[in-house]
């Protein structure tokens, strides 16, 4: 489990990431679905987004944010979620930040060439990594607290970083600790270190959950014996799928 620090981006990063994010969306026109858009902290990328088959971590370089400083998070994340690694490196001219290079600006955090990430997108099918299943199994418990007129201050789409979410009501902050399964499994299990995952999270609240959400193939065909048979679709990216969350288990 990861214990991550960070302090909140300058207004001088945040206009740079803004910008960032404008330039890549006018670049994709369409069929882009952004997975990261906010700064809420912790951070691995800046930004993030799927086109077809592939997905594509950014990391900022400008103000205070430089790559070294991030690199091994970055990496590592970019590893778990089968992410292709960008960076995109941002200069202030006449006053407005724009990035360094031309077309879409990013550059593969590896080959350090300048890259087109439609270049990247194929018909192949890509099955979906833990990473993505566990974004949005979290994207779906905020939706849930969104609802109920919770009002979510924090959340982190890694594994390796607890809690997932923190959110706040009338009666202080509250901590979630999420994770996903795979149909046929019916439920995902809660980590072995949860109780030190509550210990750390003490110095602000001792208030806290367990979600689990279960993901299916919309098309599965849903066999009551499929544990044992293996008559199940995988999950594939860019594919539909059924999501199960039966709401918050208190720890």
């Amino acid at each position: 489990m990861y214990q991550i620090e960070q302090s909140p981006p300058s207004e001088d990063f945040q206009k740079a990431w803004s910008a960032a994010g404008q330039h890549i969306q006018k670049q994709a026109d369409n069929g882009l679905s952004w997975l990261r858009a906010t700064l809420n902290p912790p951070m691995a990328e800046h930004l993030s987004f799927r086109i077809g088959n592939q997905i594509f971590f950014i990391f900022i370089e400008a103000a205070e944010f430089s790559y070294p400083q991030g690199k091994k998070l970055f990496e590592k994340v970019c590893s778990e979620a089968n992410a292709i690694p960008c960076l995109m490196p941002m200069k202030r001219w006449l006053g407005k930040w724009t990035p360094s290079n031309s077309g879409w600006g990013l550059v593969h955090a590896l080959s350090t060439k300048l890259i087109n990430p439609l270049d990247y997108v194929t018909d192949e099918l890509f099955e979906m990594t833990d990473w993505e299943l566990h974004d949005f199994a979290v994207q779906i418990v905020c939706s849930h607290l969104e609802k109920e007129g919770k009002k979510v201050f924090s959340k982190q789409p890694s594994t390796e970083i607890d809690p997932s979410i923190w959110f706040e009501d009338s009666d202080g902050p509250h901590f979630i600790v999420v994770r996903h399964a795979r149909h046929p499994e019916a439920e995902a299990k809660s980590p072995d270190n949860i109780a030190g995952i509550r210990q750390s999270c003490t110095k602000l609240s001792n208030s806290g959950y367990f979600a689990s959400v279960v993901f299916a193939n919309s098309e599965d065909p849903f066999d009551p014996d499929a544990k044992a048979n293996g008559n199940y679709l995988p999950l594939y990216r860019g594919h539909g799928v059924f999501p199960k969350f039966t709401g918050l288990q208190t720890l």
